[in-house]
């Protein structure tokens, strides 16, 4: 019985760090009344520049949302606008608006 009791404790505690990093993947719309710094997942269409070179536009069917991409992250930024693309990053509000802080990105396929 002890065994199974340490067993199951050991298999939460591993899991615990997974599910607290694990992205919700969402729309455009539920992103934005998401709480600051949750984790996000959401694909749409990089539409154009939202003002600095780090800024674009991402929309799906829902509605748009600026999000913030590090150059270093996506080297080949300037010739995703226009295409499909799959963001992993945090939701950030800030004087009332809300953007996504991009960690990782791809190209959609």
């Amino acid at each position: 019985m002890m065994k199974k009791i340490f067993a199951a404790v050991l298999l939460l505690a591993c899991s615990l760090p997974a599910y607290a990093h694990a992205a919700k993947t969402v729309t455009v719309k539920e992103a934005k009344t998401l709480r600051d710094d949750t984790r996000v997942v959401l694909t749409g269409k990089i539409t154009g520049h939202a003002g600095d070179d780090d800024l674009y536009w991402l929309q799906d069917s829902t509605g748009k949302i600026r999000i913030d991409i590090d150059d270093d992250e996506w080297e080949d930024n300037h010739i995703a606008i226009g295409k499909t693309v799959r963001v992993v990053g945090d939701v950030d509000k800030n004087d009332g608006h809300t953007e996504i802080e991009v960690d990782h990105i791809n190209v959609a396929h």
